[in-house]
């Protein structure tokens, strides 16, 4: 009773925890990026362009890029074994 487990289902379920961890992070960074670039604008237009927001804006668009090469990592390295169709 659950001894006959199909090869994988570790590496399956640690790519599915891997997988939901980059994805929080790309949208979370998303969300950062647009507030933080919006309002190193208003600050720019304010004062100049080297103020304070414009390293939250640069810091997390890097997250967002780095989020988004690791989940492409993923997606080759482990694709997807659902039965649906893609193209």
């Amino acid at each position: 009773m659950g001894n006959t487990s199909e090869p994988g289902v570790g590496r399956r379920a640690l790519w599915s925890v891997a997988a939901l961890i980059v994805l929080t992070v790309r949208l979370l960074a998303t969300i950062a990026t647009t507030v933080f670039v919006l309002a190193w604008i208003l600050a720019a237009v304010r004062s100049d362009l080297l103020n304070g927001w414009l390293w939250w804006a640069a810091g997390s668009a890097i997250a967002l890029v780095v989020s988004w090469y690791l989940y492409s990592y993923l997606r080759v390295r482990y694709p997807s074994t659902s039965e649906r169709w893609e193209p």
